[in-house]
Formats: structure tokens, C-alpha cells, sequence
């Protein structure tokens, strides 16, 4: 085996793990996954391995530089624990292997552990640690080789050789410390997504909040506009719906606070009665609107769902329809319970201004609305709810006739 299949060979076995390593960040970084540092220094410990395993042991000096590398990738890569495990190999391989004293050994790879702590506490770039690195080495390798490993060989095909490994040294490293930056590149790109997710995330709730506290908002601003203070009977009425409206917005802000994960707690729930107080509640609104209203329901019928997030999708449904009453015109809406075998319909129709085709496709895309001040997530956010409930939520329309919004839900 000749020195340039040798050195070809100590390159293979640095590259190859190092390479399979910045594969692996690549993978946790496109699935935004957690860097665990153990497959750093698993891939460290297997290059050094491999260049004293089965590295060329024919040319000492092709060693003596290359096993050096994974120990400067752990001081790069503030691996300290692991650069002092290697330290430790490498001196009982200098020792058993190339007959080098402990002593002298020990004192060099010291002197490593030193600069680091040094570099590290002057917050200096890695460059000038690596820089510092390879002068060393490249001084005591000189003097090893004329004084201690080969000292009876002509000094200048010695020095030729040194000069031929050492420029093969500084390349090697320089493109190992690309791949290190490569990766940590990686990271720090990863990182800045999901911060950019996180804020997304976080603007999508607050979106989401605001959008939803406004009905219940005003439904306590409707009923404290409408209270005479002098009639009992009104007071015992409307206070305890404006105790459940406040109620509801603060379950909904309380929803949100983790960044708007809906999460529903199913019971056993008797369907008309919350119909019945979802009328209740939006009747003083319909009159005002000048709407008539029909709300057609069986005398008692239970099902298992999340009472109030289903009492959030219809309020929600019943606003839009409001919303979408003709200034000009009446408008008639009705809501039908449709009981089956395998499931229960809820049929909400108006006569409003109804949608384009346009508007009926994308009506479920987030931030997608037509009106001037909204925010394009209540659909969005009751077609969630109604999925979480193993359900759906279909939409019919025509513009200028009115829509007609069918909830179907399991009866089990």
C-alpha cells in the first residue's frame, strides 16, 4: 500500500461518519426534531476507530495526523467530556503502538485541553482555536518524526513528507470544520422555522380568540342594553345568560392559552336542551334583526358531545346568518334537528344574501372572509370542533338566495 492509498483511506473513514452525521441533521431538521448529541459523539468515536482499526499502519506519520482529527471535531463541537476520552485513547495508542513516552504525550494533549479552556472563556471563533490546533500538531509532529520516529532516514525526503501530510492535514481539517458549520447551519435554520411556527401559531390563536370572545361579548351587550333595572323579572332572566356568555369566553381564552389546540371532553348531553338555550340566548338578537326564526326540535334526544364547544359552532353559525340578512329584506331562518339511526342532522337555513362559488369553496380556508372586519377563522375553527366530534359540517349556498349549513353527528 503506497502513502497516498493510505492517507486515501484516513480520509474515507473521517469523511464517511461525518457524512452520514450531516445527513442525519438534515433528516431532524426537515421533520423539526430534536438534536440528540450522542449521535455526535457516536460518529466521532467511530471515525476515530476506524483510522486506528483499520487506518494504514504502515506510515506512522499518515497516523499520527489523522487520528488527531476527531479529537479537534470534539473541541469544536464543545464536546468536552468526549475530547477528554480521546485525549486519554490516544495516549495509551501513542504509548503501546508508536512507542511514544506517556509523559511527552500527556504534556501535549494537556496543552490542548488548556488552549480550549482558554479559547472557550475569551469567547474566541473556532478558527482560531483550529488554527492553533494545527500549528501544534504541525510543530510536534515535525519534531517526532526527525527526533523520535524516524530519526536515522534523510532529513529531506522527511521533510517532504512531512510537508506533502501536513498540507493534506490542513485541507482535511478545513473541510471537516465546513461540514461542522454545514450542520450547525442546519440547526440554527431549523431553529429560526420553528420560532417562525411558534409566532405563526401564536398570531393564528390570538386570531382565533378574538374572533371567538366577540359573540359572547355581544351577547352580554345586547341583554345589558335591553335590562330595566326596575323589572325584577328581566333581572332574573338575563343576568344568569350574561353569567354564561362571561362564562364561555373565559373557557374559550382559557382553550387558547396553549397556542389554540382544541380539546373537547365528551358527556352525555340532551341535545334540546341545548338547542333551547341556544335560542334563549340568540332570540333577543333575531328580534332586533327583525328575523324570524323557527327552531324545530324532538321533546328530548341525547347524545354524546362537548357541550360547549358544540353551543360555540352553533352560536357561530347562527352570527353569520345574521350577518348575512339583506338590509332591504326579511329573512326567515330555521334550524332543523333530523334524527337517524347512525347519526343526528342539525339543518341550519337562512334567506340571507347567500355566497358565490368562489366564496363556498374556499369558506373553510383560514384567514379566507369576505366581511370587512373579519378574521376568516370561525368556519375554519367550527369545522374543527365538528371533526374532533368524528362529525361534519357541509355548506350550501347560492348568491342572493341564502346557505344552508348540515351538521352530522354519530349517535354513539
Amino acid at each position: 500500500m503506497s502513502i497516498i492509498d493510505g492517507v486515501i483511506i484516513n480520509i474515507v473513514f473521517l469523511f464517511f461518519p461525518l457524512t452520514l452525521y450531516t445527513i442525519y441533521i438534515s433528516y431532524i431538521n426537515t421533520f423539526h426534531k430534536e438534536e440528540k448529541n450522542i449521535y455526535l459523539d457516536f460518529t466521532i468515536f467511530t471515525s476515530l476507530f476506524l483510522i486506528i482499526r483499520y487506518g494504514s499502519t504502515k506510515y506512522t506519520l499518515s497516523i499520527l495526523l489523522f487520528i488527531n482529527i476527531p479529537l479537534l471535531i470534539a473541541y469544536l463541537k464543545d464536546r468536552k467530556k468526549v475530547a477528554i476520552l480521546i485525549s486519554l485513547v490516544l495516549i495509551y495508542y501513542n504509548k503501546i503502538f508508536l512507542n511514544i513516552s506517556i509523559y511527552y504525550t500527556l504534556i501535549e494533549y494537556t496543552l490542548y485541553f488548556y488552549i480550549y479552556i482558554i479559547v472557550k472563556r475569551k469567547k474566541v471563533h473556532t478558527n482560531t482555536f483550529m488554527n492553533i490546533f494545527i500549528s501544534i500538531k504541525s510543530f510536534i509532529l515535525s519534531f517526532e518524526l526527525l527526533f523520535m520516529i524516524s530519526p536515522n532516514k534523510n532529513i529531506a525526503i522527511s521533510c517532504l513528507s512531512l510537508i506533502s501530510l501536513l498540507i493534506i492535514f490542513i485541507y482535511s481539517t478545513n473541510i471537516i470544520l465546513s461540514l461542522i458549520k454545514k450542520g450547525d447551519s442546519m440547526i440554527e435554520l431549523s431553529n429560526v422555522i420553528k420560532e417562525l411556527d411558534k409566532q405563526k401559531s401564536l398570531k393564528l390563536s390570538l386570531f382565533k380568540i378574538t374572533h371567538e370572545i366577540k359573540n359572547p361579548i355581544a351577547v352580554c351587550k345586547g341583554y345589558l342594553e335591553m335590562i330595566d333595572y326596575k323589572d325584577r323579572e328581566k333581572l332574573e332572566k338575563y343576568i344568569p345568560i350574561i353569567k354564561s356568555e362571561i362564562e364561555r369566553t373565559l373557557t374559550i381564552i382559557n382553550d387558547f392559552s396553549d397556542y389554540g389546540k382544541l380539546k373537547i371532553e365528551k358527556d352525555m348531553v340532551d341535545l334540546t336542551f341545548l338547542l333551547e338555550e341556544i335560542e334563549e340566548t340568540m332570540s333577543p338578537l333575531l328580534r332586533r334583526n327583525k328575523i324570524d326564526f323557527n327552531f324545530n326540535m324532538p321533546d328530548e334526544l341525547y347524545i354524546n358531545l362537548d357541550y360547549n364547544r358544540m353551543k360555540q359552532v352553533l352560536i357561530n353559525i347562527l352570527k353569520n346568518a345574521i350577518e348575512a340578512k339583506k338590509e332591504t329584506e326579511k329573512m326567515n331562518l330555521t334550524l332543523d334537528v333530523k334524527p337517524t339511526k347512525k347519526f343526528i342532522k342539525i339543518i341550519v337555513k337562512d334567506t340571507g344574501i347567500g355566497m358565490s362559488k368562489e366564496t363556498l369553496a374556499r369558506i373553510s380556508d383560514i384567514f379566507y372572509t369576505t366581511k370587512e372586519h373579519g378574521t376568516g377563522l370561525g368556519v375554519a375553527l367550527s369545522k374543527e370542533i365538528i371533526e374532533l366530534h368524528n362529525g361534519t359540517i357541509n355548506y350550501k349556498s347560492s348568491l342572493g338566495k341564502g346557505t344552508t349549513v348540515t351538521i352530522k353527528l354519530p349517535i354513539k
